[in-house]
């Protein structure tokens, strides 16, 4: 009778190679730059990406903070994506007399190609903002407070390669942020 060995090295095989078994790297380009291109040519919307310059920006040494005012900025870069704003809620102070109320702007959702950013030479962090045209004499401005990379099936093809990032991003007041 064969005598049976097993492998004591502990050698991690890397990649794991079913995933491409049917879909290789060219069917993944040729989807990204068919999804690509309809975003940019066909659906024509975008947003405006004011990204923080950090190293720029003097902060505060006790507390690490800054003011508004005092906050630099790179280039701001529009960035093709699909973007959906959620309907405004009617808000009170009072709750029960419903006294003082307000209108609260829904929350802006993005989903961008990671290729695309890559190309624009851009990446999108916590705290910067997006400028949304919504007329053409009004931009809402909007900051950055939840990114999904795309380490999830739902952002990758097929489970294997991150495709796009999802940002999600609140309202900010002109005294925050005014482009």
């Amino acid at each position: 009778m064969a005598e049976i060995t097993f492998n004591k090295d502990k050698v991690r095989r890397v990649p794991i190679n079913r995933n491409s078994l049917f879909y290789d790297s060219e069917s993944y380009q040729l989807e990204m730059q068919i999804g690509k291109n309809y975003i940019e040519q066909d659906m024509g919307q975008s947003v405006v990406l004011y990204q923080v310059d950090a190293s720029s920006t003097n902060v505060d040494s006790v507390y690490g903070e800054t003011r508004p005012s005092e906050v630099k900025y790179k280039v701001p870069v529009e960035v093709p994506c699909v973007y959906k704003l959620e309907e405004p809620e009617l808000k009170s102070y009072d709750k029960e007399k419903n006294l003082g109320t307000y209108v609260k702007m829904g929350k802006l959702t993005v989903s961008v190609y990671q290729e695309t950013l890559y190309e624009l030479g851009v990446t999108i962090s916590k705290g910067d903002y997006l400028g949304v045209q919504v007329s053409p004499t009004k931009m809402l401005y909007y900051v950055v407070n939840f990114i999904n990379n795309g380490y999830d099936n739902k952002h990758s093809m097929w489970g294997t390669v991150p495709l796009w990032m999802t940002i999600e991003a609140n309202i900010v007041d002109a005294s925050e942020f005014n482009g």
